[in-house]
C-alpha cells in the first residue's frame, strides 16, 4: 500500500503545453469530488466548489496561477453542533518555478520552529516547485478553500456553554463533603451532650 496522496479534487495542467504564454480555465467540482473533500476537510457537505483560473507563463518558466474561487459547505456549529452554512469567495493566486525543487522547502513542520521571523516570510515569499511542467490546480484550490474556510464557525443565535463538566466533575459534586458529615456529627454529638 502507497503512502502517496491522492488528491479528492484533481485537475492537471500541463504547463508545457500550453498554446499561449496565458490560458483561462473553469473548474467545478463534482458531486463524488466535492463528497470525498468534504470528508478530508471534516465539513458536513460542500455543495459547490468553482474557480476561474488564469495561467500566465513567464519567459522564465515561472506560472502564476490567478483567479476566483467560490465554494458553498457546511459545517458544525463549534457551540451546537447544528448544520451552519457559509459562502466563500477568495482569489487563488500562486506562482510556481521549475527553479525550486521540493528538497528546498522544509519537509518536517518542527523544522519551521527554528527558523527567523524573516526566513519565514522569505518560505512564504518562495514560489512552489514546478515539477514535470504539471500543476494540479484543482489541489491548489482545495488548499484554498481550507485557509479560507471560518475554522470556528457559530450559529448566529449559538451561546458558548460556560463551562462543560466532565463526568469525573460532576461525580465530584455528588459525593458528600467529609468536611459537612464531620459538622454533622459534631451537632449530634453536642446534642446528645
Amino acid at each position: 500500500m502507497s503512502d502517496k496522496f491522492t488528491p479528492e479534487f484533481s485537475r492537471i495542467v500541463k504547463t508545457d503545453e500550453q498554446v499561449s504564454a496565458k490560458e483561462k480555465l473553469v473548474i467545478e467540482a463534482n458531486e463524488k469530488e466535492r463528497a470525498a473533500l468534504a470528508k478530508r476537510f471534516e465539513l458536513v457537505s460542500i455543495d459547490s466548489l468553482t474557480a476561474e483560473l488564469t495561467i500566465s507563463t513567464a519567459s522564465n518558466g515561472e506560472v502564476t496561477v490567478r483567479g476566483p474561487m467560490n465554494a458553498k459547505i457546511v459545517q458544525n456549529c463549534v457551540a451546537t453542533l447544528e448544520p451552519v452554512p457559509e459562502v466563500i469567495e477568495d482569489t487563488v493566486e500562486v506562482l510556481f518555478s521549475p527553479h525550486v525543487s521540493e528538497e528546498d522547502l522544509p519537509s518536517n513542520p518542527d523544522d519551521l520552529e527554528d527558523l527567523s521571523e524573516e526566513e519565514l516570510m522569505a518560505l512564504l515569499d518562495q514560489p512552489e516547485p514546478l515539477v514535470d511542467g504539471k500543476i494540479d490546480v484543482g489541489e491548489v484550490v482545495a488548499q484554498f478553500l481550507a485557509v479560507a474556510m471560518n475554522p470556528y464557525p457559530r450559529k448566529e443565535d449559538a451561546e458558548l456553554p460556560t463551562s462543560v463538566k466532565t463526568e469525573e466533575e460532576a461525580a465530584e459534586e455528588k459525593r458528600p463533603n467529609p468536611f459537612a458529615q464531620l459538622a454533622g456529627l459534631k451537632e449530634q454529638l453536642e446534642k446528645k451532650n
